[in-house]
């Protein structure tokens, strides 16, 4: 476990995701108000996210939306807006790793500090929307799905490798990785589409075992 910032932010989580399944009948009674209010705070995070790489001048290394949470968060923008089931896909097997930085810390920023707070939303609305899916509109994991994120991920992936490329970056973690950190970076890209390929297929056995369609 990280320090102080890092355990506010799994507090976060935790405390949302409780409030998620313990009020299942509530958010399926109101699910349109729900999603109004997570659309909003969606489209607020973005907005103070890419304001605050404005406001700082960053330049394309730091601020194009590659990372692959905000990847998972734009496809949860656009589950929110159109309830299309390849969309959650993207949202579920992207975002599973963003569970790896609740057990991993690797470069968040304090809770008073602006992108702090925008990591905190970003990452709790990667972790929830899938459960919101699953709990408004019977979405769960299926094989076709992750066939398809990992399609899409692959898409990425070339894409961040060329983007690092262009500006420097660190999209992915490419260049810079917390793990792995022994893998040359000629073979980083291969590497990472073979260890994405094992964490979907983990993310979806784990699924089977947890995921429930509303009732």
């Amino acid at each position: 476990m990280g320090g102080p910032d890092h355990r506010a932010y799994v507090a976060l989580y935790l405390t949302l995701l409780v409030l998620l399944l313990t009020r299942r009948e509530l958010v399926r009674r109101r699910q349109e108000l729900v999603r109004r209010l997570v659309l909003a705070v969606t489209v607020g995070q973005q907005v103070a996210m890419y304001g605050y790489h404005a406001q700082h001048r960053e330049g394309p290394a730091e601020s194009l939306p590659l990372h692959i949470c905000r990847v998972a968060t734009l496809a949860g923008l656009v589950w929110l807006l159109t309830d299309h089931p390849w969309a959650m896909d993207v949202v579920f097997y992207f975002g599973l790793y963003a569970y790896v930085s609740l057990v991993y810390p690797w470069g968040i920023a304090r809770t008073d500090h602006a992108m702090g707070w925008s990591f905190a939303v970003n990452h709790a609305l990667t972790l929830l929307l899938p459960v919101l899916a699953a709990t408004t509109h019977g979405w769960e994991p299926t094989l076709p799905g992750l066939a398809r994120a990992y399609a899409a991920f692959l898409v990425y992936l070339a894409v961040a490798e060329r983007a690092n490329r262009l500006t420097g970056g660190n999209y992915f973690y490419l260049r810079e990785r917390p793990l792995l950190v022994g893998v040359p970076e000629r073979r980083s890209g291969r590497v990472a589409a073979a260890v994405t390929l094992v964490v979907f297929g983990l993310g979806y056995a784990a699924s089977r075992l947890v995921v429930r369609r509303p009732g």
